[in-house]
């Protein structure tokens, strides 16, 4: 019994930092509805940039991220401006193709200048682990639970409460109404575009006292991170959240019980049960892949 606790623990407490890296994902689509297959090499640079914090200036990543969220908000506003801009009118594939080629771009220029290393941060707070009764936990994963918890009621809170949510749910439901009503569309998906990179920004520093940093490291999050969006429900901040425990939790127990390897294809199954028995995800609504973000 004691065994089962500690792999949901652990399982909630990794899935929790996986859905740390969707918010941002979510947050592009549901309002822009377009699919950023970049998103991988914008954590790749995110850990990069905290890793070379720690390196070069002896501070660790969670005040690292002081300067990486912000660096990596004006990196969102660049690429929407060069990228995503110019395509927004044009078929969807078009912004795809885009994407894809800046994920290929990123991927060899971190190749070229850090090459294929892997780097990391020494072991914080003395390499410890905090005992809860029988069970223990790694004082990283639980700061980083408690950073997807406050993002995700953070954001949630935003979106429903603030005049820029309002601002972002007309925009979601009715462009054109929405400009008409004197909204800056433009600049709505400007923002938000720039704040889902600062939210990779975020998860990035939060996984690099967990993970290690290479150039296709992104290949190996970004997978997860489109499973724990389409599970959670399209557009449901709170459906990533719950998403990535539920991907954290069958990839502990199954990488125990039966292998390491067969980590991925036991959260498919969950995957394609789900899109069997509830299309729209766990906590998504009928249409939301096509209106945006949940109302």
């Amino acid at each position: 019994m004691d065994t089962l606790a500690q792999l949901v623990l652990s399982g909630i407490l990794v899935g929790s930092i996986y859905a740390l890296m969707s918010v941002g994902l979510t947050l592009i689509f549901g309002v822009l509805r377009i699919v950023n297959f970049a998103h991988g090499e914008f954590l790749m640079l995110g850990m990069y940039g905290a890793w070379a914090m720690s390196r070069f200036a002896g501070v660790n990543p969670y005040v690292g991220l002081l300067l990486v969220v912000p660096a990596m908000f004006l990196f969102g506003m660049l690429v929407y401006k060069l990228i995503v801009t110019p395509g927004l009118d044009k078929p969807h594939l078009v912004i795809v193709f885009a994407t894809m080629g800046l994920s290929i771009m990123l991927q060899n220029l971190a190749l070229m200048i850090m090459s294929a290393d892997l780097f990391d941060v020494p072991p914080m707070f003395g390499g410890r682990s905090l005992g809860i009764g029988p069970l223990y936990v790694k004082t990283e994963l639980l700061i980083g639970f408690g950073i997807a918890l406050a993002v995700t009621f953070a954001m949630r809170w935003i979106i429903k409460t603030t005049y820029l949510g309002k601002a972002i749910r007309a925009t979601v439901q009715d462009r054109e109404a929405a400009s008409l009503m004197g909204i800056p569309v433009h600049r709505i998906f400007l923002i938000t575009s720039a704040s889902g990179s600062a939210l990779v920004g975020l998860a990035a520093c939060v996984m690099l006292p967990v993970f290690s940093v290479f150039p296709t490291v992104g290949l190996n999050f970004v997978l997860i991170a489109f499973v724990i969006v389409v599970l959670g429900g399209m557009g449901s901040i709170e459906g990533a959240l719950l998403g990535g425990i539920c991907i954290g939790v069958v990839q502990s127990m199954s990488s125990y019980y039966f292998a390491p390897a067969y980590g991925q294809l036991f959260f498919f199954i969950l995957f394609m049960l789900v899109l069997v028995f509830r299309p729209a995800g766990l906590m998504g609504q009928k249409g939301t892949a096509n209106l945006g973000m949940n109302p």
